[in-house]
């Protein structure tokens, strides 16, 4: 009798213990089939917001392309050269030999002058999100030319939109030249806090002293630009608007050029072609054109593409990445002239 009771005892334990592991899995099934479908419905909604955001072509024009034509007369408008006479050719050759380029010239053009709208003209139909990510100009400078600085200052105020351009931050490398002290901070004064100004105590170099811009900007993107350049229209949303949708990318503008001796503004590349940097086999940076392979991954001509690298020197990245990166090597001190 006692054998027979310990074998039913152990044959119900057994079958209870199979009961309540076939009710886990039961369980467990049924998490992950809800969790399945409840990570469907939030991918579903979240492409649904992110395509939202995404820039979008459009037939009309897009919403931040500027509605009114500032085309007008007068020395280098529209980017044309402006040429000095032959009795300021000394100023021209001095002002050559001083700050490298013909700041003479310079200072006969405007500050606020326009130039040739060298985009692509499927550029113009773009819609970009209303509300990307506010942004800090870092613009590093060192004895630059007056005029030349400050129209640069003035193309980013003129041609940003306006609740996305949170500062134009000047960081000056321990510059000499008097025009650059007090007479700086005075005229920045018009701009009731848009355009800042903080000075290095000593020179630090071109690299060390972006990095104290990145740490000083009060953007949540920072974008660097020379001291020497002119922003064209509509150009910041479009390189805003990939870090808005993925924080770690770096966005890289095309690069027009401007003349040393005569301020022409002029494209650098041709319409039909895109182009990005690259590293030689002897680690010499250059650029060539875009395989097709990565071209026909896009839809539209106008859009961006990846590039494995860029030259340096102006470029967008979200602050805290860029920070978090470690930014430029504290190492590195380089002298730009």
């Amino acid at each position: 009798m006692t054998s027979v009771y310990i074998g039913r005892k152990s044959r119900n334990v057994r079958m209870l213990l199979c009961f309540c592991i076939l009710v886990c899995i039961f369980y467990l099934l049924i998490s992950y089939d809800n969790s399945r479908s409840n990570s469907s419905i939030s991918d579903q909604i979240s492409s649904r917001i992110t395509y939202k955001d995404r820039p979008k072509l459009v037939k009309g024009l897009g919403n931040f392309e500027p509605k009114e034509d500032d085309s007008r007369d007068g020395p280098g408008e529209g980017g044309q050269p402006h040429y000095l006479g032959q009795d300021q050719q000394n100023d021209a050759d001095q002002s050559e030999s001083e700050y490298g380029m013909n700041v003479a010239c310079s200072n006969e053009i405007s500050l606020d002058r326009s130039v040739l709208d060298t985009r692509l003209p499927e550029c113009k139909h773009w819609d970009y999100p209303q509300y990307l990510p506010s942004t800090s100009v870092i613009i590093v400078f060192h004895n630059e030319g007056w005029s030349v600085l400050l129209r640069t200052v003035h193309s980013v105020l003129n041609r940003s939109p306006k609740h996305m351009l949170k500062e134009v931050l000047l960081v000056d490398d321990f510059s000499d030249k008097p025009d650059l002290k007090e007479k700086l901070e005075n005229y920045i004064e018009q701009f009731n806090g848009r355009v800042r100004l903080i000075r290095n105590t000593q020179r630090e170099g071109l690299i060390r002293t972006r990095s104290r811009g990145a740490q000083e900007a009060k953007g949540e993107v920072i974008v660097f630009l020379d001291a020497h350049c002119e922003v064209n229209k509509n150009w910041l949303p479009p390189l805003l608007a990939p870090i808005y949708v993925n924080r770690s990318t770096m966005t890289v503008p095309v690069i027009d050029g401007i003349d040393h001796k005569t301020f022409e503004y002029r494209p650098v590349y041709t319409e039909d072609k895109h182009f990005r940097g690259i590293f030689e086999w002897g680690m010499l940076y250059k650029e060539t054109e875009v395989p097709d392979r990565e071209l026909r991954k896009r839809k539209h001509f106008s859009e961006p593409y990846k590039s494995p690298t860029h030259a340096g020197g102006l470029f967008a990245i979200d602050r805290k990445y860029f920070l978090e990166l470690g930014a430029y090597d504290p190492g590195r001190f380089m002298i730009k002239l």
